[in-house]
């Protein structure tokens, strides 16, 4: 059997004083030792001439007494089978009631469903957790079965903790990199629950009740987490289920107050993944603004990391409060936690796990980092350091690999996708250092150097993780799913940084940076848009837990890789950085109308497999199908042309519309000398979509703007006035280029349906 992350040490003889302060007791030897002493002490109290008082466990007795009841010792946690009973805490709760959703529940998931050689290792209960006591709460009426309960709890482990928890483990996590003790993955919410289970006396009811709301917040965080994917289970998104997730949104929104207030593991954690929830579709933008956002629950669950990991508690004030130093508020630890490495190793993974939020939010938002250092500083970390040493080891494993010729297997497979998810980590603070240095103003050495630093670890990137990782894919179809997942996570992640680290360099008009990764912005492209193919040709199988209630109804259900994806905001952003790309290479010939179509049209079916009830999701479906940005041009002639020219450059798309057939060809051609004129050769053209007059109604139904361009004869331009006012929609401006008539001398005499949406647009 394989050893844990968290080694086991019981010694139940410890005194109040030394397990206060996580040392070892000697009283118990000191008791066999001395004939007769009924009040043995330890070798620490007797030397401080303090009293060997046993408090704690007098009171766990008292406790179990009086029928609390601790749970039996075991090595290893296993996910009990889902049964239409679940007994929590000595209480039945039967699977026909009504179960509240948010009752502290059992933290393990059923098994179903899991791939048995992949699935997040589950941290072992080496003490007793008293807080999993089932209580009863009414949040705003929502209730929920118990099955369906228990499926959400399935959907986040095999989505979420299935990709995060392989970060977590030996392959990914520089601390536990080569430590043969060590999990390949690690469950992150069972990890908390056992680090606040090594804090928390079970003799002081205070913690105790802290912990059970802690447990229960944590449980409702992962409710509303992962309440989007709860369509996968019908064919339809109805509109209970979209009440549901707003229900279960705003909840888990308000008690991140209260968790903000309740530092611990599982209230760090509750944290983070409430800032990975999306906005359901429905909440306003007043009602957005009216509470927590997910960037302040990143940064107060960063703050939390640091308190626990300084554990003292000297005095600390601020302007609201001031909170001396007192002695009983010490953060007391269970003899098990005692042991040094095993412990050690479980906090240096959460540190990871929260290091992980913390450079990801500092790429993503306009926010420096918490728990590492900027552009000064960072490069002597140790965690970076540890990252650069383990990509040095797996490079020499992976050259014996290549020349012993071993298959590709999918434990080898998990350990190269790990080990790339480590090194993808490294890219992103690099990446966010980088832009750190561009936003803040730094001197021009300064921003070269971290420029150049993240050119060097996309090239490292390409030499050491691609090949393997190319591998990987040749191989993928004979890989698990979960495997799978895995590698569609990281290729998206990490190309994805990529194309950031491109659209900050456009944005703040640095394009003499560009020249240097033209072809790694291009190679990231097409990794991008190969990796959401492959997300939406490979499939994954969730099983619903056993329960009777469901007898007959389906209890698998098969879908895209892409729908189960945990980071589905990532796949937002890359289709939106996509579908700037594809428009820069159409505008500028390197496509085909074809090849852009069939384009768009994946990252059409991308976002259709996303959760739909994202606000976010919905909002980037709106704006890859609105033409809102789109321009008509009625004329083809030299203004014509110019205009065209012009408004592509934008990025915009434009209708060109012209009775000849030869204008067009000729504009065309003038609009593409235009282009290889320009002296911006990084421009994002919009697409030149040429009609007849024929297709007139189509182009005015795309744009939000139409401006002719025929001769200037006045009859003609009232002649145009007159039928683009009957034809086009009642939001589109209609203007005029006319550098020889007024608005008033066109307009003299006309019969307008809105006359007020007419203007000039000759300068």
């Amino acid at each position: 059997m394989p050893t844990r992350l968290v080694t086991r040490r019981t010694q139940f003889s410890s005194c109040d004083e030394c397990r206060r302060s996580r040392v070892a007791c000697d009283a118990q030897n000191n008791a066999n030792n001395a004939e007769g002493d009924s009040s043995p002490q330890c070798t620490r109290c007797r030397n401080r001439n303090k009293a060997c008082t046993f408090q704690w466990l007098q009171n766990v007795k008292t406790n179990t007494a009086s029928g609390v009841r601790r749970k039996p010792r075991r090595r290893t946690v296993s996910r009990p089978a889902s049964e239409t009973s679940a007994t929590h805490g000595g209480r039945t709760a039967d699977a026909s009631e009504g179960l509240d959703l948010y009752q502290a529940r059992s933290p393990r998931a059923d098994g179903d469903g899991c791939d048995s050689s992949s699935a997040p290792s589950v941290v072992p209960e080496s003490v007793s957790q008293p807080w999993y006591t089932v209580t009863r709460s009414s949040i705003d009426g929502v209730t929920m079965n118990e099955a369906d309960a228990k499926w959400l709890e399935t959907i986040y482990r095999e989505g979420f903790e299935a990709v995060f928890g392989s970060w977590m483990g030996k392959y990914s996590c520089p601390f536990l990199f080569g430590d043969t003790r060590a999990e390949k993955y690690v469950s992150i919410s069972d990890l908390c629950r056992h680090l606040d289970g090594c804090i928390v006396d079970s003799g002081n009811s205070q913690l105790v009740r802290r912990s059970e709301q802690a447990e229960q917040s944590l449980q409702s965080t992962i409710s509303a987490f992962a309440a989007r994917w709860l369509p996968v289970t019908s064919l339809e998104t109805d509109e209970d289920h979209c009440n549901l997730v707003r229900s279960l949104w705003r909840y888990a929104r308000r008690d991140m107050l209260r968790v903000i207030n309740r530092p611990c593991y599982r209230s760090m954690l509750s944290l983070f993944l409430f800032a990975l929830t999306p906005i359901p579709e429905g909440i306003s933008e007043d009602e957005e603004a009216d509470g927590i956002s997910g960037q302040a629950c990143v940064h107060a669950a960063l703050q939390q990391v640091q308190t626990l990991r300084a554990r003292q508690k000297n005095l600390q004030f601020s302007g609201s409060k001031v909170s001396p130093s007192l002695r009983s508020e010490t953060i007391v630890t269970t003899p098990e936690s005692i042991e040094s490495s095993g412990f050690i190793n479980a906090e240096s993974t959460v540190y990871w796990a929260a290091l992980t939020f913390d450079t990801s939010a500092s790429l993503t938002l306009n926010c420096r980092p918490l728990l590492s250092s900027g552009l000064f500083g960072f490069e002597s970390e140790l965690p970076w350091r540890l990252v650069r040493t383990c990509a040095k080891m797996f490079d020499e494993n992976a050259r014996q690999w290549k020349q012993a010729s071993s298959n590709m297997t999918d434990e080898k497979a998990n350990q190269i996708i790990a080990a790339g998810a480590c090194w993808k980590l490294l890219g992103w603070k690099l990446t966010a250092v980088f832009k750190e240095a561009l936003r803040d103003g730094h001197e021009e050495p300064e921003v070269r150097k971290a420029y150049f630093a993240v050119v060097d670890s996309i090239k490292q990137f390409g030499i050491i993780f691609r090949p393997p990782l190319d591998e990987c894919h040749k191989r993928m179809p004979f890989l698990g799913q979960q495997t799978k997942l895995r590698w569609f996570s990281l290729m998206l992640h990490y190309h994805l940084s990529i194309l950031m680290l491109v659209d900050m360099i456009e944005a703040t008009d640095r394009q003499d940076l560009l020249p240097d990764i033209t072809d790694i912005s291009i190679d990231a492209e097409n990794t991008i848009m190969n990796t959401l193919a492959f997300g939406l040709h490979n499939t994954f199988t969730l099983k619903r837990p056993h329960d009777d209630s469901l007898e007959g109804s389906k209890t698998a259900f098969t879908v895209p890789i892409v729908s189960i994806d945990p980071y589905p905001h990532h796949a937002v952003v890359g289709i939106q950085l996509l579908r700037k790309a594809i428009d820069r290479d159409f505008g500028l010939r390197k496509i085909t109308e074809d090849t852009h179509q069939s384009l768009l049209l994946t990252l059409e079916d991308t976002l259709k497999h996303l959760p739909q009830s994202s606000k976010s999701v919905q909002a980037a479906i709106a704006k890859l199908s609105d033409p809102s940005d789109a321009v008509t041009l009625l004329g083809a002639g030299t203004q014509g042309r110019r205009l065209a020219f012009m408004w592509s450059s934008t990025g915009s798309d434009v209708h060109l519309v012209d009775s000849q057939e030869a204008q067009l060809h000729a504009s065309i051609e003038a609009i593409d000398e235009f282009r290889s004129n320009s002296t911006n050769g990084n421009t994002s053209w919009g697409r030149i979509i040429t009609h007849s007059l024929d297709t007139l109604q189509e182009a005015l139904e795309a744009s939000w703007l139409v401006v002719e361009c025929v001769p200037e004869r006045l009859e003609l331009k009232q002649q145009v006035i007159s039928q683009l006012d009957s034809l086009a929609p009642k939001d589109t401006i209609i203007a005029s280029n006319s550098s020889s008539y007024s608005c008033s001398e066109i307009l003299k005499g006309l019969d307008l349906k809105n006359e007020s949406r007419f203007l000039s647009a000759h300068s």
